[in-house]
């Protein structure tokens, strides 16, 4: 996978908090106006935070700042652009966009484009809490990136994708000569060659109530990774110019999974993900048999759910190391703790073991966290594990994701994937929680297989 992300990994946020700046079309000009009662339309610049019955975007319009609240839909138009990605709160140190929250649907239109949420692994250093509880519609958009967002409805993105130059797997999108379309090309953040790239979608570290839809799709990159869908997924007809394009890895699919007719075929490419975990039927493309170089080791795409066997565990914490990143408009406390965790009981074991000497992020655990003002949190987590299951030992990598209650009740889920040795095919899923556990543990439910 090309280095398409605005910054690509954790190690990068962490280590650039206090030197990152706003991109250059995030500035304090506001260009808009209010329209029927308290519905707002945005020409260009930011949009004010605040609570507005209807949210339409006809520019180039950025949300840096403190919460937007959408009491009924939002409609991104024709032609024009919603960054909700790119960092800017808070002010002095900007490491996290601000919080959109819609109540009803949102809609994009041809040749537009939505950027929404940002999670550590997309790089930002916390979490978003960006949510949609209507669907996402778009219709020809020219492009839609949705990292840690929750959305209550389904995603449906159908046709558009700014075109796949020079045809799949063609590599024409990253030639010197290509031209990238507008509004693309006109966000800094974006398209800026030193942290942006060409156009693409991207669906990361998100969870979606109904469907994912993703059809016909016609850009330089497209995939789908660490995502929770409730409902099924149908994959189908896409082209992308990147040759690593088309990767759709390390998803949690409730319904059924169908992948056909994508050019290049679903793939892992260098994503290094872990088999789409399907508790239906998965088909096509990505169908239970089939196999991808992972990188280069032939390795399932996909594996039935049903067959994952269930184990019961605990996660203990031990923080060597914590970090502030400052407090965002809307009062939500940043801030991350780098330690060593250890897993026990039937399942998964090990230790995660942080390294001061080692790069930021690849050693122990890494956890990121916003706190509200109410003393709840938002947290994201990765854990280097050094463990044993089924008697095969190797490397595993854990992606959590959960809260914690004001009264101090956490929850969240997981996945887990192999990355070395004996557990390189290790594939799972499961939940934890602190209920009836002592301070600094988490009871586990895993769901694992070696596939």
């Amino acid at each position: 996978m090309r280095s398409l992300r605005i910054v690509p990994i954790v190690v990068l946020a962490l280590a650039s908090t206090l030197t990152m700046s706003t991109g250059a079309g995030a500035s304090s000009r506001v260009d808009g106006h209010r329209h029927g009662h308290h519905g707002y339309v945005c020409t260009g610049g930011n949009v004010p935070s605040g609570y507005y019955e209807s949210l339409t975007i006809k520019g180039i319009c950025y949300l840096p700042l403190g919460t937007v609240v959408v009491g009924g839909g939002l409609w991104i138009a024709p032609g024009a652009l919603l960054d909700a990605v790119t960092p800017g709160d808070p002010a002095s140190a900007p490491i996290l966009p601000g919080n959109l929250i819609v109540w009803g649907d949102v809609t994009v239109g041809k040749g537009a484009v939505l950027a929404a949420g940002c999670s550590p692994l997309g790089g930002c250093t916390g979490v978003a809490r960006d949510h949609i509880y209507g669907s996402i519609r778009a219709w020809g958009a020219e492009a839609v990136l949705l990292q840690e967002v929750a959305v209550s409805g389904s995603v449906s993105i159908i046709g558009g994708g700014g075109g796949a130059e020079g045809g799949a797997g063609s590599g024409g999108c990253f030639a010197p000569s290509y031209a990238i379309p507008a509004p693309w090309s006109e966000d800094a953040s974006l398209s800026n060659p030193t942290t942006g790239s060409p156009q693409y979608t991207d669906l990361e570290d998100s969870t979606i109530g109904g469907s994912l839809t993703i059809v016909g799709m016609q850009t330089c990159y497209l995939a789908s990774f660490r995502d929770l869908v409730f409902g099924s997924v149908h994959y189908s007809g896409n082209t992308t110019s990147d040759p690593d394009g088309n990767e759709f890895a390390s998803n949690h699919v409730w319904g059924n999974l169908s992948c056909n007719a994508n050019a290049p075929a679903i793939h892992y490419g260098d994503s290094a993900g872990v088999p789409d975990v399907v508790q239906g039927w998965a088909s096509g493309q990505c169908g239970f048999s089939v196999l991808s170089g992972n990188p280069t080791t032939p390795e399932h795409l996909s594996v039935p759910g049903w067959k994952l066997k269930t184990y019961a565990g605990t996660h203990s914490a031990s923080p060597v190391k914590s970090l502030s990143f400052g407090t965002t408009a809307a009062g939500d406390a940043l801030s991350g703790v780098l330690g060593d965790a250890t897993l026990a009981g039937a399942g998964l074991t090990g230790t995660a073991t942080f390294d001061p000497s080692q790069p930021l992020g690849s050693t122990g655990e890494v956890e990121v966290i916003s706190t509200r003002p109410d003393g709840s949190s938002s947290f994201e987590v990765i854990i280097n594990c050094a463990c044993m299951f089924d008697g095969q030992s190797g490397a595993a990598t854990i992606f959590a994701y959960g809260t914690t209650t004001s009264s101090g009740l956490t929850t969240g889920r997981f996945l887990i994937g192999g990355s070395g040795g004996g557990l390189a095919a290790l594939a799972g899923w499961g939940l934890f929680t602190s209920a009836g556990e002592p301070s600094g543990t988490l009871a586990v439910t895993e769901h694992l297989a070696l596939t």
